[in-house]
């Protein structure tokens, strides 16, 4: 009998994640959309795929400026109320999500990890509830590569262990964990993204991108604190190739999603100092900006999402790092609601 209904289960499971999904002209939700990767996926979503969009955003990293107008905006906290996300997705016939809201600023969570934990992984949670409660098609749960920790130098993919360093990063992997429970438990139509690190237009944090140009402004010589390794991918890509995956992805299932190249943060100085002009960049080791725990090499094997999705990052590095230092040039980072 027991085989009999795990049989059954798998049975479940291949039809449930073969059913034909297509998010052209549907109506979406995109918690966090007035943040930078989530409004880059409003704009593609309302822009190119014609969906009536809605976007649910506390504005605490996110500036509703960002958003695009022919999107709804509805100001929610996804802590406060499970029922009053259930309301709205049902209210507004919401057929998919994408869930892009989280405190996304690593050093926050060396000083608040109770606010970081309660926002990432128990935000996702009643976000999973909510929607698979409302009868949502499919959700897709934005987790981070973060949950790897320490990573030998060359890519690697969903199998390596995770061994996070931080608060943020062990709520990441807390969301991937939620993912894989909530579908065997109840059936939650939810994948989760392990996103690598993106870059392009309306960042707002003091990501190293934006510390690089914010010096790089007043002269060539600039501090900068550990010379890791990281995968960029531009923003507008990542967007893009997520919104395949949330058509094609198995439900329940974790996917890494990166460029699957890399660079030093010296030599992506160096890339961003030529862009604004400069023949080089004179790098001081700033012991403040060193970060405790650093992870040193993260770099995404996509083979797993090569399996699942066509679409492919098309816009390099040097290319996304223009758009970005051109962005700045007409934006700065001091956005104003």
């Amino acid at each position: 009998m027991d085989n009999m209904i795990i049989n059954s289960l798998e049975q479940e499971n291949v039809f449930m994640n073969k059913t034909v999904r297509s998010i052209m002209k549907c109506n979406v939700a995109c918690i966090g959309g007035a943040g930078f990767i989530g409004s880059h996926l409003v704009n593609y979503l309302v822009d190119e795929l014609e969906c009536n969009v809605i976007v649910l955003d506390n504005l605490i990293t996110g500036q509703k400026k960002f958003v695009n107008k022919k999107a709804k905006f509805i100001w929610c906290d996804i802590t406060h109320s499970e029922e009053q996300l259930k309301r709205i997705f049902t209210e507004y016939k919401i057929e998919y999500i994408f869930n892009y809201s989280a405190e996304p600023y690593i050093p926050v969570s060396f000083a608040r990890p109770l606010h970081v934990f309660d926002i990432n992984a128990r935000g996702a949670l009643m976000v999973i509830n909510a929607g698979t409660e409302a009868g949502v098609k499919a959700i897709l749960q934005v987790s981070s590569a973060e949950i790897y920790g320490d990573a030998p130098e060359h890519k690697i993919d969903e199998e390596y262990k995770a061994t996070p360093h931080s608060t943020y990063g062990a709520s990441k992997l807390a969301i991937d964990s939620l993912v894989q429970c909530r579908w065997r438990e109840a059936k939650a139509p939810v994948i989760a993204l392990r996103q690598f690190n993106c870059v392009g237009e309306r960042e707002t944090h003091e990501y190293i991108i934006p510390v690089i140009i914010e010096q790089l402004t007043k002269s060539n010589k600039i501090k900068l604190g550990n010379n890791s390794f990281r995968d960029f991918q531009y923003a507008g890509d990542a967007v893009r190739m997520a919104v395949e995956l949330l058509e094609k992805g198995n439900f329940g299932e974790v996917y890494n999603m990166g460029s699957e190249e890399g660079v030093k943060m010296y030599d992506l100085a160096q890339m961003i100092g030529k862009i604004m002009g400069y023949e080089t960049v004179e790098i001081e080791v700033d012991p403040t900006r060193v970060r405790p725990w650093e992870i040193w090499h993260l770099q995404s094997d996509n083979s797993k999402l090569y399996k699942t999705i066509t679409k492919r990052p098309e816009v390099s590095l040097e290319e996304a790092l223009k758009r970005t230092v051109e962005d700045y040039k007409l934006n700065g980072w001091s956005y104003e609601i």
